[in-house]
């Protein structure tokens, strides 16, 4: 399918559907102290913002065989129905067990939809036009990211269960889907060759920095309501406000990123975005004096405009045709393993002095930009040119 050929009524769906990546926690970000405050129990009030991507984590390896069985258009059909059911599940489940239920299945349609539609996107597009397109899905996440954010936070000072309702916005994406998405004639996964550990080589790393990338942008995310409550005094909807604006910053930076892309290079764009990591880590052990804050959640929204653009360009560029879905469930994975883990790791804090974390997450970044400066790009050429020649060899 040649890039003209694409619909608008398609584009909106996949843009649409990319959305709905970020609403996961957007919409409810703002709600997180109020749901302390009607369940007491911070720990399990943090596992609603990262059991979806453990769900993901699990799910993502079986999405290649659901596309497989049913075709890229009834598996993401399946994935908005679910997003929507399960993501609106908390305006009337009273139970925060079953809640977290329901998060769990939200992030199995994730792992479904994110896979799909990047599956599409690697198959609709090409060259400059898929860079494009990938700068415009990384702006509907980020405009998402700002609608959703600044409603739920208006929501929550309505009522707790307001902002669940955001959810709903994936049934209208799977009523455009219907006529919008148009399947792909694909070699089928079946009848390939079982994929061994050698052939993601060269897109492991890739998948390493979007773990990484997405375990710093979560552990800002899921500190920074508590932190502008108790140190800035803000209320819900003022951290919706500030947080819709982090989107608004991520929006704009997204779509510069094919003019930085041609620019500078893969490797740079790499290297600016954890740069920008490292500067929000080490402001954020400056939460005391107001502007501290305010450099992060800007940096912050440029790392993040940056990450999943480049990442997700990347792991397609790297992936031979045939394998590509495979590729890419691995790379959502390891992407939503970063979301996963930051509970976790912002609760093991607690045995840390002050500020040792961010600034243990603040070098790392530094050291991971440095290196794409030059060192990594010639290591990750060389494993590419190998697995295209097996490929060419099959």
């Amino acid at each position: 399918m040649r890039n003209e050929e694409i619909k608008r009524l398609t584009k909106l769906c996949l843009l649409l559907g990319s959305s709905l990546l970020v609403m996961a926690n957007a919409a409810i970000v703002p709600s997180l102290a109020e749901l302390n405050h009607v369940f007491n129990d911070p720990f399990g009030v943090s596992l609603i913002m990262t059991l979806p991507a453990l769900a993901v984590v699990v799910f993502a390896p079986f999405v290649a065989s659901i596309i497989n069985a049913l075709g890229e258009k009834n598996t993401i059909l399946l994935g908005f129905g679910l997003s929507g059911l399960a993501g609106s599940s908390g305006l009337w489940i009273d139970s925060l067990n079953m809640l977290l239920v329901g998060r769990f299945v939200l992030g199995m349609s994730i792992a479904i939809c994110m896979t799909v539609i990047n599956d599409l996107i690697a198959s609709y597009f090409d060259g400059e036009a898929r860079i494009q397109f990938i700068s415009h899905q990384a702006i509907a996440v980020n405009v998402g990211g700002i609608m959703f954010v600044v409603a739920s936070g208006w929501l929550t000072t309505i009522h707790w269960r307001l902002p669940f309702a955001i959810y709903l916005v994936a049934i209208i994406a799977l009523v455009l889907s219907l006529n919008g998405i148009v399947p792909v004639n694909k070699v089928k996964h079946s009848g390939l060759k079982r994929i061994h550990f050698r052939d993601y080589k060269a897109v492991l790393p890739f998948y390493l920095l979007g773990l990484f990338g997405m375990l710093s942008y979560y552990l800002i995310m899921i500190d920074l309501p508590f932190t502008l409550k108790s140190a800035l005094h803000f209320n819900s909807a003022q951290t919706g406000m500030l947080l819709g604006g982090m989107s608004l910053i991520s929006a704009t930076v997204a779509y510069l990123f094919k003019f930085l892309l041609a620019k500078v290079g893969e490797q740079r764009t790499l290297a600016l975005c954890f740069y920008c990591f490292m500067v929000a880590f080490f402001t954020l052990t400056l939460v005391d004096l107001r502007w501290g804050v305010y450099v992060a959640v800007a940096s912050t929204g440029v790392a993040f405009g940056l990450l999943l653009p480049i990442l997700t360009h990347l792991v397609i560029m790297y992936s031979t045709e045939k394998r590509r879905t495979a590729m890419l469930s691995g790379f959502v994975m390891f992407y939503f393993t970063g979301q996963a883990l930051s509970a976790f790791v912002r609760d093991a804090n607690v045995v840390l002095s002050p500020g040792a974390l961010y600034i243990g997450f603040a070098v790392v970044s530094a050291i991971i930009a440095t290196l794409h400066l030059g060192v990594l790009d010639s290591m990750v050429r060389r494993k590419r040119d190998v697995l295209t020649a097996k490929e060419a060899e099959a």
